[in-house]
């Protein structure tokens, strides 16, 4: 896999950060998109083969210059990593029509737009793979979680459907389900809530999240691991596989989810299956 030239979305922190660092490191060019290009100048120190790039993801004519001018730089791209997103718990029934389509824009939206912008460039090149950046709970829903499923879900759903319309341009895609890491995806910077307007979900919400904040910065992934994980896949002869799950706890839910989806399948297999035309 051709693996040279990096455009990658949520550069400023996390994985993105992390990924770009990394990418620089081993002399790779990296388009990094980011709210504040001069705080990852800042963090990353000037270098040629670094391009950051002033994005908003809401924000089409500006991910489409940027696309052009990551061209214009290093002549193509060859992976593109949508990474850039939020995190959003709460209680379905007291989030506000307002913070699920917010929620959309940016973590689903953003990413459609950002691969739209870029599929010319690798169709006319006839290569080119595409991650996007979903998570476990994009594949395992838990309490509290409905809207950040709901997208994660939306993006796994979405990913594997283009992986089939882009096979014959030799486009690749994977999309990531990764489990708890140690970034600052539970912090309160980064993590989205709501207002407790239900009392009748206090309890049990309360008691989820205060063992949710004990996970802060404890969970079992190594975001530094996790970083070189994605880098070296992509150097391998095979291409990355479509569903790719990271840290054990990611394959843990995934796994019990899919004996779940067995057992309810046999459950009602007869009579579910019996519904043909006489």
């Amino acid at each position: 896999m051709k693996n040279k030239v990096w455009f990658i979305t949520g550069a400023s922190q996390g994985f993105g950060l992390g990924i770009t660092k990394k990418l620089l490191e081993q002399g790779h060019q990296v388009a990094a998109t980011t709210r504040n290009p001069q705080k990852l100048i800042d963090e990353l120190g000037a270098n040629e083969n670094l391009l950051a790039l002033k994005v908003d993801l809401s924000n089409q004519k500006e991910i489409d210059t940027a696309v052009e001018q990551t061209v214009a730089k290093f002549g193509t791209i060859d992976i593109l990593l949508n990474n850039a997103g939020y995190g959003q718990l709460w209680t379905f029934e007291e989030s506000t029509d307002q913070q699920i389509r917010d929620c959309f824009e940016i973590n689903f939206f953003g990413t459609i737009n950002v691969t739209r912008a870029v599929l010319p460039v690798m169709r006319k090149q006839k290569y080119g793979h595409i991650f996007t950046t979903s998570s476990i709970w994009g594949y395992v829903g838990v309490p509290y979680n409905s809207t950040y499923a709901a997208v994660k879900f939306a993006t796994d759903g979405w990913t594997e459907s283009i992986s089939h319309e882009l096979k014959p341009f030799g486009i690749t895609v994977s999309c990531i389900k990764p489990g708890g890491f140690r970034t600052n995806f539970l912090s309160s910077g980064s993590l989205i809530t709501g207002e407790e307007t239900i009392a009748d979900y206090k309890e049990g919400r309360d008691e989820w999240f205060n063992n949710l904040a004990s996970f802060d910065k404890q969970q079992d992934g190594d975001p530094e691991r996790y970083c070189d994980f994605v880098i070296n896949i992509t150097k391998n002869e095979n291409v990355p596989p479509i569903h790719i799950f990271t840290g054990r706890d990611s394959y843990q839910y995934a796994e019990e989810k899919i004996k779940q989806i067995r057992e309810d399948m046999e459950t009602i297999k007869t009579e579910a299956t019996d519904l043909h035309v006489r």
